[in-house]
């Protein structure tokens, strides 16, 4: 067997395209918390750096896409996180016209929501919270989010298309795993 090659046992157990070619490609459920790592990361520079133009530090909370499209005074999008990441936002408020195609990254879409005890109206700029979820039952399986304390959650799908609220502490316990 030649390098590169896989063992028929493994084989077996392959998606038809990781068959047909004779290769593994990465897991799918893989991308989407490394993604949610990504993006609170760019979090904590947009705060600490004062991103948005005001004098105060604070988090984007308006959608994803903002963290990539976002150009305070007029000037060059602040461009943290990928394009890829920004074109995946569900419900983006910053327009990304002649920048990219709204579609899901990986399989996924992301979506930005607010924590249960917030007011939708006025979003508190110490605080974000995020989800990404499958863009169909095939792309994944799980539901993940992500805070301002950077732990990455998932729980199963089930056919849910996100959550808009992120969980409390009670039900990060009893309902959702967290990723390292």
């Amino acid at each position: 067997m030649g390098v590169g090659l896989l063992t028929v046992a493994v084989v077996a157990n392959l998606c038809p395209t990781c068959r047909e070619f004779g290769r593994h490609h990465h897991s799918p459920e893989r991308a989407p918390d490394a993604t949610m790592k990504t993006i609170s990361a760019a979090q904590t520079d947009f705060r600490t750096n004062l991103r948005s133009g005001d004098s105060f530090p604070r988090f984007w909370r308006a959608d994803i896409a903002g963290l990539y499209a976002l150009a305070p005074g007029g000037g060059p999008a602040i461009k943290l996180i990928d394009l890829s990441v920004a074109a995946a936002d569900e419900r983006p408020r910053t327009d990304l016209a002649g920048l990219a195609v709204r579609t899901p990254k990986a399989g996924y879409w992301y979506r930005s929501i607010r924590h249960a005890n917030e007011d939708g109206q006025a979003l508190d700029p110490n605080r974000f919270a995020y989800c990404a979820f499958p863009d169909t039952e095939s792309a994944g399986r799980y539901i993940y989010v992500v805070d301002e304390r950077r732990q990455v959650y998932r729980a199963e799908a089930n056919g849910r298309r996100g959550v808009e609220v992120f969980p409390t502490d009670e039900e990060l316990r009893k309902q959702w795993s967290k990723i390292d």
